[in-house]
């Protein structure tokens, strides 16, 4: 069993003269072999990338051998790697794909329409060949990469934790947009358009999110309106998101985004709805000037150190306090003790902002 019996039986099946982007199925089929081999895939994984199209697949119909002569290709390659090839001209694309990643996302053989969640194994080995069987054929072919470059690179992104390295590198090289393709790109694009990326990696200024052949960063201020510490606390790599194109910086290629600005202000919302009255929240940040205390999902706003009264709060008790006033323009919320006289003189900067992200 090996490679020399797979492709005796990939020729005596026609593999060598049925046309592909490429040249013929069997130059395509070494080639996605080869391309395997250098991401160090094993043995089984490379055999299958061989012989994955023996049963067709969802995006290619014709078929070298019909189901009920699997045993004939696993004598030849092995019951592991006929098992891969089986899985991949099973997979119902539309179905499967887009929870691939996730370790509760459902498979669905379009063969007999069963449905299961597959090992990560299984996950991993899809995700594999399917960069290398898909990279091949737009390399090969223009208008396939034009059409299908950025959604791949997306899906591609998306399964990052499947891929190994040598993969996506190669998925990120060959798909990402340049010369006149990326001016397009670029030139198709309008502020307040709204769009669908995958995080592709997390700066500590900020997520960058690949569109679809080309990144765009959401700055740290527009990730969300709520606080957070960790920009990992709102957005991970690999997460599809929805945002907005704020900004497109032709010289200097870069394109902005908010993924905030498609959500309520919280803050508007707060202020709207009236704030008078006690209310009771918990102590989020002591900091030297007075204490933040969360007074509604998103708000937080300071109790100066001039009105705490004497008490001395820690991080995580529950105060009940008034909210004095809210400054829509500045998004600060000002904070007292119930029934406590307003301190009217406030610091200036650090000390009158609420803690918001926005």
């Amino acid at each position: 069993m090996g490679r020399d019996e797979a492709r005796e039986l990939l020729i005596s099946h026609g593999a060598d003269t049925r046309d592909h982007p490429g040249g013929t199925l069997l130059a395509h089929l070494d080639r996605v072999e080869a391309r395997l081999a250098s991401w160090g895939a094993r043995e089984e994984l490379r055999l299958a990338g061989l012989c994955h199209a023996f049963y067709g697949t969802d995006g290619f119909a014709e078929h070298l051998l019909p189901l009920e002569r699997r045993d004939v290709l696993a004598a030849a390659i092995g019951a592991e790697a006929e098992e891969i090839v089986y899985a991949y001209a099973g997979c119902d694309r539309e179905f499967s794909y887009p929870g691939m990643e996730r370790e509760d996302g459902l498979f669905r053989n379009r063969f007999t329409g069963e449905t299961f969640a597959p090992t990560s194994r299984q996950r991993a080995d899809l995700a594999e060949l399917t960069a290398a069987n898909e990279l091949d054929v737009l390399r090969e072919n223009q208008e396939l990469w034009a059409r299908y470059g950025g959604p791949l690179l997306r899906l591609f992104t998306r399964w990052r934790d499947l891929l190994t390295e040598p993969a996506l590198a190669a998925a990120q090289k060959l798909l990402t947009l340049e010369g006149a393709e990326r001016e397009a790109f670029l030139r198709g694009l309008e502020r307040g358009e709204v769009r669908t990326g995958v995080v592709s990696r997390i700066e500590r200024f900020g997520a960058f999110v690949e569109l679809g052949g080309l990144d765009g960063l959401i700055n740290v201020a527009e990730l969300s309106w709520s606080p957070f510490d960790a920009i990992s606390d709102v957005v991970r790599e690999g997460q599809e998101v929805t945002v907005e194109v704020l900004d497109i910086d032709m010289d200097r290629e870069r394109i902005a985004l908010s993924l905030k600005a498609l959500e309520p202000d919280p803050m508007t919302a707060f202020a709207r709805a009236g704030f008078t009255g006690a209310r009771t929240g918990r102590v989020t940040k002591i900091v030297p000037f007075g204490a933040f205390v969360r007074v509604a999902p998103g708000i937080e706003g300071l109790l100066h150190e001039n009105d705490l009264g004497g008490l001395t709060p820690r991080e995580g008790d529950e105060l009940t306090v008034e909210v004095t006033s809210v400054n829509l323009l500045r998004r600060r919320v000002r904070l007292g003790l119930p029934g406590q006289a307003r301190s009217t003189a406030r610091g200036s900067g650090q000390a009158d902002t609420a803690r918001t992200s926005g």
